[in-house]
């Protein structure tokens, strides 16, 4: 098969498959921890259980969370009231953790 052939055959595989599904290697690890790790917006339950999260964007949560640090990116959490906390860059920030967050977005 001549190269412009193969070129043309792939080109049509691409076409009628449509957009690929995302690999594991395109998914932002999102995980419990002990502790914020290095380069997460991470939000942590009153009993030390800490939410990792490394993609930007808007990611769901449905817990009750009472602090939150940032090592890099500044992300809002959003809560069930209506309510909202800001947390900067490089910055950590307690709140009142009788609330369900509903969702975090980090900014990039």
């Amino acid at each position: 098969m001549s190269r412009a052939a193969l070129a043309a055959a792939l080109g049509t595989a691409a076409l009628v498959s449509g957009p690929g599904v995302a690999s594991a290697g395109d998914v932002q690890p999102q995980y419990w921890s002990t502790k914020c790790d290095d380069g997460r917006a991470c939000v942590s339950k009153v009993s030390g259980d800490t939410w990792n999260i490394e993609k930007c964007g808007v990611s769901g949560l449905n817990d009750y969370f009472g602090w939150a640090k940032s090592h890099g990116n500044a992300f809002t959490i959003y809560f069930e009231n209506g309510s909202a906390v800001h947390v900067w860059a490089w910055d950590n920030k307690s709140f009142p953790s009788n609330v369900r967050a509903r969702q975090v977005n980090v900014e990039c």
